[in-house]
């Protein structure tokens, strides 16, 4: 069945790039639209009430872009405002990182000692300790969150000595607790795999949701259908178009990137 309905995919910033990434990779004919919410970046030193807000707002301009599928590409905002987004949406699925994350960190370790490194608000609600919980009780989870890591992406940083030392000093405690797997529990740090697997040697699996939410979204699209046609994806920034064009240029291979500024 043919779909040719865009999917929508929304972040505070630029990390959601990891899941456009990854969606194209697996689904190189869909139509794609990105919004990036520069101008209310960073979400995960906001208030919950705040980051409900924005993403409310975000999630009515995907629904009146037409969208077939919303992917939030925030564990921030998956961590708090699914429930809200789902009734939003209604009829149109709302998939969200939390869950996929949880469920492919359950299936990977093997001690069942799960590391977890997000932005401070999605450890602070123990996001993915309480979904981890919910599969596999017996799992130890050990979360860290760390909002400068997030701004070293954001500032087009994906490796340096700097952001290896950051990520040691943050990943201290997870790793004297001998874990073997460690989720990147927010889609900016994918850019910093190099970083992550520096600090954590080859003995510790690091997992990227966003591989999971892409596997998921196949499954889904076989249900309402794939577009056919040639792909097509279209970037909005709530905030300096210019500045998020370059960063994109970075972290994606697009030539000519389609991105507007919208006020949302």
């Amino acid at each position: 069945m043919a779909n040719p309905k865009p999917i929508g995919i929304f972040d505070s910033g630029v990390g959601g790039l990891s899941v456009v990434r990854s969606i194209r990779k697996v689904l190189p004919n869909e139509n794609i639209i990105y919004v990036g919410d520069l101008k209310h970046f960073p979400y995960g030193t906001k208030t919950e009430e705040e980051v409900k807000t924005f993403a409310k707002n975000i999630t009515k301009f995907l629904i009146s872009q037409g969208v077939k599928l919303i992917i939030v590409a925030c564990n921030t905002v998956s961590s708090i405002a699914m429930d809200d987004l789902r009734v939003l949406a209604k009829p149109i699925e709302v998939i969200g990182m939390i869950q996929s994350g949880a469920e492919y960190a359950v299936k990977t370790t093997k001690i069942k000692k799960v590391g977890v490194i997000s932005t401070p608000l999605t450890a602070r609600k123990h996001a993915y300790k309480n979904e981890i919980k919910k599969l596999d009780s017996s799992i130890e989870v050990f979360e860290v969150g760390s909002q400068e890591l997030v701004n070293l992406v954001e500032d087009g940083v994906s490796f340096n000595d700097y952001a290896c030392a950051l990520a040691r000093e943050k990943l201290e405690e997870p790793l004297s607790n001998g874990i073997d797997t460690l989720v990147l529990g927010c889609t900016h740090f994918p850019f910093l795999y190099k970083v992550v697997k520096n600090v954590v040697g080859e003995k510790v699996e690091v997992i990227d949701p966003a591989e999971y939410i892409a596997i998921r979204t196949v499954e889904y699209l076989k249900e309402i259908g794939e577009n056919k046609d040639s792909q097509k994806t279209v970037f909005y920034t709530t905030y300096d178009k210019d500045s998020f064009k370059e960063k994109l240029s970075l972290f994606l291979d697009i030539e000519n990137p389609e991105v507007y500024e919208v006020d949302i």
